[in-house]
């Protein structure tokens, strides 16, 4: 009788230890997959604000893609080199700017470019039109105070030279945003950004 309240006791710890190991792979995946497309916190009324650069990222488009890929290893690298691109470009000063009358401003150091935009509630992407007739288009997602821009991986160098308006820096970066765009289907570049307090708008 002993021994096999003994066992029962092993076979609850063991359920318990791979419950919560179970847990910490959902948490760790789930900060990978952060933006995958279909956040239903994202909307047009979350996009309004004045957003901050904060740091290079990345997601792919399904999980299966994200699984396939190797998980945050693989995102954490992606990242990495992507942070050196953005640094060359002097991405890390650039600030979004989306108002309630749907237009937009991208300021990038003393530079400013104004258009308006639209957000697609079912796709979650938005689509930014300069004034002088550029279109982007974008994945994007809204957690709080935090928002993810993304890019097809294809795109993102086009999108940089029209940012920066910096074609030559950009043109010597393509050999990194090359080599992440053949390495892993289903890639998405951008940025994350952290919303400003409406008292400092």
């Amino acid at each position: 009788m002993l021994k096999k309240g003994i066992l029962l006791i092993v076979f609850f710890s063991c359920v318990f230890c791979m419950s919560v190991m179970a847990q910490d792979w959902k948490s760790l995946l789930g900060s990978v997959a952060k933006n995958v497309i279909g956040d239903k916190l994202t909307t047009g009324q979350s996009l309004i604000g004045a957003w901050n650069y904060v740091s290079p990222d990345c997601s792919f488009k399904t999980d299966q893609l994200l699984a396939k890929a190797g998980g945050e290893a693989i995102a954490g690298k992606v990242e990495k080199e992507l942070a050196k691109v953005f640094e060359k470009l002097g991405m890390n000063a650039c600030r979004y700017t989306f108002n309630s009358d749907s237009t937009y401003s991208f300021t990038l150091k003393k530079r400013t470019t104004h258009g308006t935009y639209s957000f697609d509630p079912e796709t979650k992407t938005i689509t930014m039109t300069s004034r002088l007739g550029i279109t982007q288009t974008a994945q994007v997602a809204v957690t709080g105070s935090s928002m993810s821009l993304l890019f097809n991986a294809d795109k993102l160098m086009s999108v940089l030279t029209a940012l920066t308006r910096m074609a030559s820096k950009v043109s010597s970066a393509g050999a990194t945003i090359d080599g992440l765009i053949n390495n892993y289907d289903g890639l998405l570049l951008g940025f994350s950004l952290e919303k400003e307090p409406a008292d400092a708008q």
